[in-house]
């Protein structure tokens, strides 16, 4: 489920294919798209009137809410499940496994394909582990105005230039990125890492990062726990594997 950023609307997506969307005073249900795979996350653009899902098939659905109807657009974006979408002003990020691609929308126009970035390079830690991509974050730098930030599972962090596809930095971080999710000022990093916790890390100048401290998380169970920034970024939420909630200050 995602709110849309006014927070009137509140769009669901299903395992059988249908996107839901509520109005959140009156719980009326307004639209409904069918679709033939399952929506596996929603999200919404910088309005509350266009939203794109990410589907189980390796396409990406872009829906468009008019007066009376919705309009789709659709296209394939990968041979795998479409695991990660980040968006920011007229350029989609998408990631599936190892994949990384970025679209391109000028306005009032489809989606084209814009570039495509190199997978992280091997090192001796790593040879043996497969590529899977876990988190993507737009940010800038000031010699780089578009910046894509991308976390492996066992591949550590690596930034890329959105308009080249460089790659402008990286760091490695012990342990198995399930999750992250940066800070809106592109400073902080908090990570779900599946071996020791949720750590929290300020990213310096896209290529190095400096573990500032960890958060106590049972991780018996090893799963990939989500985790994000709220109240402005000043605190931390974490899923955790027993039910409960728990929220740190930053």
């Amino acid at each position: 489920v995602a709110f849309s950023p006014t927070g009137q609307l509140l769009a669901s997506g299903g395992l059988d294919g249908r996107v839901c969307v509520w109005q959140v005073v009156s719980h009326a249900l307004i639209y409904v798209f069918s679709g033939q795979s399952a929506v596996l996350s929603i999200a919404w653009l910088e309005d509350s009137e266009q939203l794109v899902c990410r589907m189980q098939d390796g396409t990406i659905a872009h829906l468009v809410i008019l007066a009376s109807s919705i309009k789709l657009e659709g296209f394939w974006a990968h041979p795998y499940p479409v695991e990660r979408l980040a968006y920011s002003h007229n350029q989609l990020a998408s990631g599936a496994h190892g994949e990384v691609k970025i679209w391109l929308r000028a306005s009032g126009s489809s989606w084209t394909f814009q570039t495509s970035l190199s997978p992280p390079r091997p090192s001796s830690y790593t040879t043996a582990h497969e590529i899977v991509l876990t988190s993507l974050h737009w940010t800038s730098a000031p010699s780089h105005p578009s910046v894509l930030l991308a976390t492996y599972m066992s591949h550590g962090i690596v930034a890329f230039d959105a308009q080249t596809g460089a790659r402008i930095g990286a760091a490695h971080v012990p342990g198995r990125i399930a999750d992250a999710c940066l800070s809106r000022d592109g400073r902080l990093l908090v990570v779900s890492n599946m071996l020791t916790g949720f750590e929290l890390f300020e990213l310096k100048g896209l290529v190095e990062i400096e573990a500032l401290y960890c958060f106590k998380q049972k991780i018996q169970a090893r799963m990939p726990l989500p985790v994000r920034f709220l109240h402005g970024d000043h605190a931390i939420i974490g899923g955790t594997s027993d039910g409960r909630i728990n929220i740190w200050d930053v």
